[in-house]
């Protein structure tokens, strides 16, 4: 049901679309109405979301405690004024998913790995005989394009997935979400790599794990022995328990193309009884690709959410108080004000307006759909099933299907 579109209260409506568009210009919403609780010079905002007559409903209040029922969450965003007048933004997201622990939901991506550890058209044959309603259905946007996997003589595997993102065959039904999706989405390119921290060269052995994106095209490179991700290149070891991440990323925005280059942070891999996930920090100032009508700005404030803590950010699964395990979401971000700042926030707005509306219901029918899929999959599984899976040699086997 939380993936239904969400029915909101009026001020919590009014509120997010606000703080969006002056997420880089804070100055413009410090003494805005949106606030739940003002202390000095910190603003709170947080709002409950529970299932209420079949819809999920967001509702602004003070003091909203964690869920403590399934489904049920906590959203919090809060803006502080720092000495010398930059502010700095704060949110965090906890939602309830019932008394499953963290560490079994770690051993879920574990298992995803070893899932890859197999010959291409095995893996292929598998999620079209366990999940073929959701294969059908997410494939209206994404359809996995090609599998290779590649056996390795010390018992790992080499790993490159290929995803296609085809918003053509989403039109007749979601129609705006499509326009959405190829004005926005599709012309981003990007690219994830996680590696070893200390390097000095770009070496395949010091990389773990690559993802990237060109317009249509999403591919994923990864090794894996018995669950566990290892160096695309070299002896298998255990992984560190921080690697760095380095990302490079650009969006287009109506004639404007923004991105970063070169962008280092800190990746976490978080992993103690009560919480499982990643941890992010980026305090390292990256490379700026802007037009030419954003290079007569002056640039230094680019470089303030860097400084200090830098940008941090955090997803995981989090045992709560009470017995229930949440998904947790936490993000900071200091914000010093200056026309780039207010510039670069007005493109984002534009893409968060645009979402809005008739796309936003759209998307929240898409997800619905998929997942309902999903679930009447999940329902037909028998109770025991052996174990599938291909014990010959795949040693440079591929598979590309339509």
């Amino acid at each position: 049901m939380r993936f239904d579109e969400p029915a909101r209260d009026a001020r919590y409506d009014y509120a997010r679309m606000r703080l969006a568009r002056y997420a880089l210009a804070p100055s413009k919403v410090q003494d805005d109405t949106v606030w739940t609780s003002v202390t000095g010079s910190l603003r709170e905002l947080s709002a409950s979301g529970r299932i209420v007559n079949g819809h999920y409903q967001l509702t602004s209040r003070p003091g909203v405690a964690l869920p403590s029922r399934l489904g049920d969450s906590r959203h919090y965003i809060s803006l502080d004024t720092l000495p010398g007048g930059d502010h700095r933004w704060r949110t965090q997201v906890d939602q309830a998913i019932g008394p499953v622990t963290p560490q079994s939901i770690g051993e879920v991506f574990s298992a995803l790995l070893r899932s890859a550890e197999r010959p291409a058209s095995v893996i292929r044959a598998d999620y079209r005989s366990t999940v073929p309603r959701a294969a059908l259905s997410f494939g209206r946007l994404a359809r996995l394009d090609s599998i290779r996997t590649t056996a390795l003589a010390d018992g790992s595997y080499l790993v490159t997935l290929g995803l296609r993102l085809q918003g053509d065959r989403m039109a007749a039904e979601f129609p705006d979400f499509a326009r959405y999706l190829r004005k926005y989405i599709f012309p981003a390119q990007y690219r994830f790599t996680l590696r070893d921290r200390a390097v000095t060269g770009v070496h395949a052995n010091d990389v773990w794990f690559v993802a990237e994106g060109q317009r249509e095209w999403i591919m994923l490179r990864f090794r894996s022995k018995g669950g566990e991700l290892q160096p695309l290149e070299g002896p298998t070891r255990d992984r560190p328990d921080t690697l760095r991440l380095d990302v490079s990323m650009s969006a287009k925005f109506g004639l404007f193309t923004v991105g970063v280059r070169d962008m280092r942070g800190r990746f976490v891999f978080v992993d103690t009884p009560n919480e499982v996930g990643w941890d992010f920090r980026f305090a390292t100032p990256p490379d700026w690709d802007l037009p030419p009508i954003a290079g007569r700005l002056v640039r230094g404030p680019l470089d303030r959410p860097f400084a200090g803590n830098g940008v941090t950010a955090r997803l995981s699964v989090k045992r709560l108080p009470g017995g229930q395990s949440a998904i947790h979401r936490r993000t900071e971000l200091a914000v010093s004000e200056s026309a780039i700042m207010r510039w670069i926030g007005n493109l984002g707005f534009t893409a968060v307006d645009d979402f809005a509306g008739r796309v936003e219901r759209e998307e929240a029918d898409f997800l619905s759909q998929a997942m309902q899929a999903l679930m009447q999959d999940l329902q037909a599984l028998p109770l025991a099933s052996g174990a599938s899976g291909d014990s010959g040699d795949s040693a440079g086997r591929a598979d590309r299907g339509k």
